[in-house]
């Protein structure tokens, strides 16, 4: 009997290559233009609610042959998601500042309850600590978020932009590893005739 292990095929340095490059665009755009970031954010998240909004008015217009009760509640949540697409294509201040709040209140939640579970683990010092201090780190982001929207959010943006730009270098430095693995890895030609005797 033989085993066969059907894997993923190694990148090529191009994908790489085209990874790093798109990376440090995007990253270099979120860092030096984080409002027009978040604009751009707003606006994909009203689109994607209309088409969600259409999917939902799709399936009640499907149900509604055998009727129940899943028909009003689909067009209920359809038209709350279309209200909200709309809503933040013509206003995306207003969608990004209740975001902003929701956020924070998850945040802030997620962040006191992780310091709250942190002292009932069963892990060591170092781990309970660590998670501790993670969960302050998240509540104060959420009250930052909360009380600091524009600000805090302009700076995690940026964050987010060092982070891409930094992971794009990598990837630029990968791609050209393995072009010179590659590279040095194809066979040589000799140039030669054939003679025969």
């Amino acid at each position: 009997m033989v085993d066969v292990w059907v894997g993923p095929a190694p990148r090529s340095w191009a994908y790489l290559f085209a990874m790093g490059v798109l990376g440090v665009f995007i990253g270099a755009l979120l860092f030096l233009e984080p409002a027009l970031a978040i604009r751009l954010l707003v606006y994909s998240l009203g689109i994607v609610a209309v088409v969600v909004a259409v999917l939902f008015f799709a399936g009640a217009a499907f149900f509604s042959r055998g009727g129940g009760p899943l028909v009003p509640l689909l067009l209920a949540i359809g038209a709350l998601v279309l209200a909200i697409g709309v809503l933040a294509l013509l206003n995306p201040g207003l969608v990004g500042g209740f975001v902003a709040v929701i956020a924070a209140a998850l945040l802030i939640v997620g962040g006191l309850g992780m310091a709250g579970t942190a002292v009932f683990q069963r892990a060591s010092l170092a781990g309970r600590v660590l998670s501790a201090g993670g969960g302050v780190l998240l509540a104060v982001l959420g009250l930052l978020f909360l009380f600091h929207a524009a600000f805090t959010a302009s700076l995690v943006v940026r964050l987010v932009g060092i982070f891409l730009m930094a992971a794009g270098v990598v990837s630029l430095a990968g791609s050209l590893v393995r072009w010179w693995r590659e590279r040095r890895a194809q066979p040589r030609y000799i140039d030669a005739e054939l003679v025969e005797h």
